[in-house]
C-alpha cells in the first residue's frame, strides 16, 4: 500500500514529462504540486522496501525535470524578452555564487561544491525558466485548486494522525533514511527528528511532507494564492464553496504543524494583505482571530504544554528557540570574521551531512557563511525587488498580472519568519513553485508594460495624424 507514493512520484515525474514534449510547458506543475510535496515519503518508503538503487534515480528526478523545461523553453520561445531588474540581481548572485566552485576556499572538494552550489542557487535557475515559459494557457485559479486538491489529501492523512496520534512517518523508515543519506541523527522522543515534537513531547504533524516545517510554509503558499484568486479588481473577497473548502483545510494543516515561524508568517500574510488592500474588516479579523486563540488556548484546550510552549517562544528560553539563537550567533560571528564566506558547504545540507555545520538553522546565514557578505546582500536584493515590483505591479496593473503581485507580494512577506529559522530554500515544493510562478510573474510584467507601451504609441499617432 505505501509503494502508491513512489508510483505517484514517478506518474508525476512522466506525466510533466510528456507535457514538455508536446510543448505544453505548464505541465511542469503536475510535478511540481504533486510529485515534490510526496518527494522525502517516497525515498524513505524506497528505502524501507531496500530498493536503494531506485533513490537516485528518484533523486535526480528534480533537478533532470527543470533542465528539460528549461530546454524545452528557450527552444520554444518566441516572444520578445524585456529585461527586468530582477533578472540582473539573480543572474550576478548565480555569478558570484558560481565563482567559489572554482575558488581555492573550503575544505570541500569539487563535487561536494557542486552539491553545495545546487541547494544554494538552483532557484535561480528555477526562476528562469518561468520567466521562459509559453503562459498562454496559465491559470493561477487552476493552481490554487491544484493545490486544494494537494492540501485535501495531506488532510485526509492529517486527520489520521490526529485521531491516531501517531507520526506517518514512523510507519516508512524515514528517520533511517534521512541518517543515512543526509546525516540527520534521528533525536526527539519518538524516533525521529526534534522538528516532530515541541516542548514536554507534544506530536507536530507533517501528513506526507518531509517534515511539519514544509507542511506549515506549505499553508502559507495556498494562503497567498486563495487570497489572490478571490480577490476581485475592486480589492472585494469574493469565496466560493470550494475557496471556503481550501481555506479550511489549509488552516487545519497549520495548526497541526504547530510550526512558530508560520504562524507568525501566517497573520504577516493576512496583515499584508489587508494593508494593500485596504480591507479594516480583515485587520479586525485579525485581532478577533487573536483573540479567539487566546480564549481558545486558555480556556478551551486547558493544556499545560501549550502554555509553557507559548511562553518559552516568547522569553526564547526553549531548546529549540535557544538553538537557533546559538546557531545565528556563531554564522553571524563566521561572517564578520571571513566577510568573502568559508567557502561552498561549509553551511547548509553538505555540512550538516558531516556534522560541520556552521549557522544552519537560518537562510540568510546560511548564505553569507559560504559566499560572504556579497552573495547575502544580493539575496537579500533579490527578495526586496520582488516585493516591491509586487507591490508595484498590483497598484499598475488589472487581471491575471495583478493577481500574481498580490500572492507573491503577501506570499514573500509571509516568509520573513521561515527564512530566519530554517534552511528553507531546502524545502523543494516551496522552492520550485513559488520561483516559478516569480518568473511567471515578472514575464506577465513584462507584456503589460509592452502592450502599455504600444497603446500609448498608438494613441500618440492618432493624435498625430488628427
Amino acid at each position: 500500500m505505501l509503494l502508491i507514493f513512489p508510483f505517484a512520484y514517478l506518474l508525476s515525474f512522466f506525466l510533466s514529462l510528456r507535457g514538455l514534449w508536446q510543448k505544453k510547458t505548464n505541465a511542469i506543475f503536475i510535478y511540481v504540486i504533486a510529485g515534490l510535496p510526496i518527494y522525502n515519503t517516497a525515498l524513505s518508503i524506497v528505502y524501507g522496501y531496500k530498493l536503494k538503487s531506485w533513490i537516485p534515480v528518484l533523486q535526480s528526478c528534480k533537478e533532470l525535470l527543470i533542465v528539460v523545461a528549461l530546454i524545452v523553453a528557450i527552444w520554444n520561445y518566441r516572444k520578445k524578452l524585456i529585461p527586468h531588474r530582477l533578472d540582473y540581481w539573480i543572474l550576478a548572485f548565480l555569478a558570484y555564487t558560481a565563482l567559489y566552485v572554482l575558488l581555492p576556499i573550503g575544505k570541500y572538494d569539487l563535487l561536494q561544491k557542486l552539491v553545495a552550489l545546487k541547494s544554494l542557487s538552483f532557484f535561480t535557475i528555477i526562476y528562469f525558466v518561468g520567466r521562459l515559459l509559453d503562459t498562454s494557457d496559465f491559470s493561477l485559479q487552476k493552481i490554487l485548486y491544484a493545490v486544494g486538491v494537494l492540501a485535501f489529501f495531506a488532510a485526509c492523512l492529517l486527520a489520521f494522525e490526529v485521531v491516531t496520534y501517531t507520526h506517518f512517518q514512523t510507519h516508512i523508515g524515514y528517520a533511517f533514511f534521512n541518517q543515512d543519506y543526509y546525516g540527520l541523527d534521528v533525536g526527539g522522543h519518538y524516533g525521529l527528528s526534534w522538528s516532530f515534537e515541541i516542548n514536554d513531547g507534544l506530536k507536530r504533524f507533517a501528513s506526507f511532507f518531509a517534515n511539519p516545517l514544509e507542511l506549515a510554509g506549505s499553508t502559507l503558499v495556498a494562503t497567498s494564492l486563495w487570497l489572490a484568486v478571490y480577490t476581485t479588481s475592486n480589492n472585494k473577497l469574493v469565496i466560493t464553496k470550494t475557496g471556503w473548502i481550501i481555506a479550511g483545510l489549509t488552516l487545519f494543516a497549520l495548526l497541526t504543524a504547530l510550526s512558530r515561524s508560520s504562524l507568525a508568517g501566517y497573520f504577516i500574510l493576512l496583515y499584508a494583505y489587508a494593508l494593500i488592500t485596504r480591507k479594516k474588516e480583515i485587520l479586525y479579523f485579525i485581532y478577533a482571530l487573536v483573540g479567539i486563540g487566546v480564549v481558545y488556548l486558555f480556556y478551551v484546550l486547558n493544556d499545560r504544554n501549550v502554555y509553557e510552549y507559548i511562553i518559552s517562544t516568547v522569553q526564547l528560553s526553549d531548546t529549540s528557540s535557544i538553538g537557533h539563537v546559538l546557531e545565528w550567533l556563531e554564522g553571524i560571528q563566521s561572517i564578520v570574521t571571513s566577510p568573502l564566506g568559508l567557502g561552498l558547504g561549509e553551511s547548509g545540507r553538505v555540512a550538516a551531512a558531516v556534522q560541520e555545520n556552521v549557522g544552519g538553522e537560518n537562510q540568510f546565514i546560511i548564505v553569507g557563511v559560504q559566499t560572504g557578505i556579497i552573495s547575502l546582500l544580493l539575496y537579500i536584493g533579490i527578495y526586496v525587488v520582488v516585493v516591491s515590483a509586487c507591490y508595484r505591479a498590483y497598484k499598475l496593473y488589472e487581471g491575471n498580472t495583478k493577481k500574481m503581485a498580490l500572492a507573491l507580494f503577501v506570499l514573500k512577506l509571509s516568509f520573513i519568519f521561515p527564512l530566519m529559522t530554517s534552511n528553507f530554500d531546502s524545502y523543494s515544493y516551496i522552492l520550485y513553485l513559488t520561483w516559478l510562478l516569480t518568473g511567471i510573474f515578472i514575464t506577465s510584467v513584462g507584456s503589460q508594460t509592452l502592450n502599455t507601451a504600444h497603446e500609448t504609441s498608438g494613441s500618440r499617432h492618432t493624435g498625430a495624424a488628427q
